[in-house]
């Protein structure tokens, strides 16, 4: 039998630049690089099982997980026992959410932190005025 991660890494390897999901019993998971894009998109946990990246979702989450892939223009293949669904868009945001060395969480850390040591600043208020404007 085929491991769950090497089965991964085959369809990974086909489709460098789509989340690939696949049904585990009554979950989805994803590994690898991929992890990071449902984590920026919907908070889910990072799991390290030795040395390996792993999210997972509960099959009743599958349909809220794709509407957003499709929103945000982001490509998937979704693998179950041996059937394959694809989604491919013209304009793919996959990169968007993985960032090469930090993920969506420590970006905004770091930005918050950065803004603090700078509150004295006069720019500062022209920066927050522009971040409020795209907000709200």
């Amino acid at each position: 039998m085929v491991k769950i991660i090497d089965k991964y890494n085959l369809y990974k390897n086909k489709y460098p630049k789509y989340v690939v999901l696949i049904k585990v019993g009554i979950f989805y998971e994803c590994y690898g690089e991929d992890v990071y894009v449902l984590n920026n998109l919907f908070s889910y946990k990072i799991k390290d099982i030795n040395g390996i990246k792993r999210v997972g979702f509960p099959i009743n989450s599958y349909d809220k997980v794709i509407s957003k892939f499709k929103s945000f223009k982001i490509n998937y293949v979704i693998i179950e026992d041996d059937d394959i669904t694809r989604k491919k868009f013209n304009f793919n945001n996959y990169d968007k959410f993985v960032p090469d060395d930090l993920n969506l969480e420590d970006r905004i850390n770091k930005v918050y932190d950065r803004l603090r040591v700078l509150k004295n600043n006069s720019k500062i208020m022209d920066v927050l005025d522009k971040v409020e404007e795209i907000l709200w």
